[in-house]
């Protein structure tokens, strides 16, 4: 039944990922046979900005993003002409180089801090394992606010937010083959929190500007998210007690632990633990001998998918195997800290490869920053979450799918985003702000409240079930969300965006 089912995701990711390389195949074609216009149109358009208001220095455009970065072994022409198909290789080679990383090393790591701190299992799920589901857009975040200075973090952070609750929802309903029931509290408790997490957004970024108390104000409302997951069965009896009508009291299947594409391929998943209350994950304990009879990650597999990924991820088993201890092993176990430290390192090189080549193919194809972050990036990013919760409502625990994907939005939001802006404007450059270039993404902040009411209207209506007409409606409303948002980006609507200066990179 497992092999069925990686089949078919196979095959839908491979359909995605020819669909997104047909899609900038005819776009560099165009660019190629159109550069010397192109190029005109770009000066034109820039020159139609004249009276905007201007950056630090004193001109109507954005400086370039691309600038922060080393320079491109190859120039703008080269790129046009067929050369950008590289960088958009090596930018999907980061995405599998991002997952192995975070499932093989980051997450055991995690569990581990968890073991050894007796963390409950809420608590746990909202602080390092939402951690470990979230980290590529934390390192995102925090490169974009120090490195690229432009707001494709920011971009991506929105983006995977509105990825999470609607197209990988979307996803699970289509996806599950069964319909699958949700359970009313972790729902309406996830998506409290992150209205309150989009609210704080949108409070801090109405003015423009991203000033310290802001900062330290949204890691505050994590703390208080924390808080109440402490004491979340507390809530939880209140909240049934009040005998409304919608009201479901089956038991609720919520994350203990990260459920990983891995642990799920590993059988690391158990089915009947869960229905019986308990995590239904693995341990690294628990799967220590299942890893000492596959101790080497370098033995080739069976099936000729199984191999040609195999191929492609053996220079990165091999650089993390070099490098990092794994700590599911018992002669690594002792070693945790120093696999979480050196995984953040790979996660930060990683992130940071990426960024650089989602800012280069952008500025090649004059697409601006924010339009990247929020559609590419953030997607990138987003697919291992996409998968573990695809895997995960299969096996009839829509509850944890679902929780999985709203609760780590609240991360998102007010870590991912709260933290280099708290580093930026308290230790690196006190009493300083962070600007917010693009109005547009302002725009897109406040449409993020209409995705959360609706996925609640929706999910009302369809009686509290996953089914595969709710997820067509998701999915369309996802399509819908990103359209707008991205021609906001554009300007199409008015001038949101202050378009790139010129730039000889």
């Amino acid at each position: 039944m497992k092999n069925i089912i990686r089949g078919r995701l196979f095959r839908k990711l491979q359909v995605f990922g020819l669909l997104v390389l047909l899609t900038l195949i005819g776009k560099s074609a165009l660019h190629t046979s159109r550069e010397e216009n192109i190029l005109s149109d770009l000066d034109n358009i820039q020159s139609q900005y004249v009276g905007r208001r201007t950056l630090e220095s004193d001109r109507n455009c954005t400086p370039a993003a691309i600038e922060q970065f080393p320079r491109p072994l190859m120039d703008i022409k080269l790129r046009r002409e067929g050369g950008i198909f590289l960088h958009v290789l090596v930018s999907f080679y980061m995405f599998l180089a991002l997952a192995i990383v975070c499932d093989d090393y980051f997450v055991p790591s995690l569990e581990k801090i968890c073991e050894v701190l007796d963390l409950k299992p809420d608590v746990a799920g909202a602080t390092f394992m939402a951690a470990g589901s979230s980290a590529p857009e934390l390192a995102a975040a925090v490169i974009a606010v120090f490195v690229a200075k432009d707001d494709i973090g920011l971009g991506a952070v929105i983006g995977s937010a509105v990825f999470n609750i609607m197209f990988v929802i979307g996803i699970c309903a289509l996806g599950a083959g069964m319909v699958v029931s949700l359970s009313t509290w972790p729902l309406i408790r996830d998506c409290s929190f992150y209205l309150l997490s989009i609210g704080a957004l949108l409070i801090v970024m109405y003015d423009e500007e991203i000033m310290w108390y802001e900062a330290v104000g949204m890691l505050l409302l994590y703390i208080v998210y924390c808080i109440f997951m402490y004491f979340n069965s507390k809530f939880e009896l209140w909240f049934k007690s009040l005998n409304c009508p919608f009201l479901h009291h089956e038991p609720v299947q919520e994350r203990t632990h990260l459920v990983t594409y891995n642990k799920m391929d590993e059988g690391g998943f158990d089915t009947d633990a869960e229905k019986n209350g308990s995590s239904g994950i693995k341990t690294p304990e628990d799967s220590s001998a299942k890893l000492e009879d596959n101790e080497s990650a370098f033995e080739m597999p069976h099936g000729a998918r199984r191999q040609f990924m195999w191929f492609l991820s053996l220079p990165l088993n091999f650089i993390c195997y070099i490098t990092v201890p794994d700590c599911r092993k018992p002669r690594w176990r002792k070693w945790f800290i120093i696999t979480f430290i050196m995984s953040l390192v790979w996660i930060s090189i990683f992130s940071y490869v990426l960024v650089w080549m989602i800012t280069i193919i952008g500025f090649t194809l004059a697409i601006p920053d924010t339009v990247m972050g929020l559609t590419f990036l953030a997607a990138g990013v987003s697919v291992p979450d996409a998968i573990s919760s695809l895997l995960v409502v299969r096996e009839g625990l829509g509850d944890m799918a679902v929780s999985n994907a709203i609760g780590s939005n609240v991360f998102d939001i007010l870590i991912c985003l709260g933290v280099p802006w708290f580093l930026q404007t308290v230790l690196i450059h006190p009493n300083s702000f962070v600007p917010v270039l693009s109005k547009g993404l302002t725009y897109s902040t406040i449409s993020l409240l209409s995705t959360v009411l609706f996925l609640l209207v929706s999910i009302h209506l369809n009686k509290w079930k996953l089914s595969p007409q709710l997820g067509i409606v998701l999915l369309i409303w996802y399509l819908l969300f990103m359209v707008f948002a991205s021609l906001y980006e554009l300007n199409i609507f008015g001038d949101y965006n202050p378009p790139t200066c010129p730039s000889n990179y």
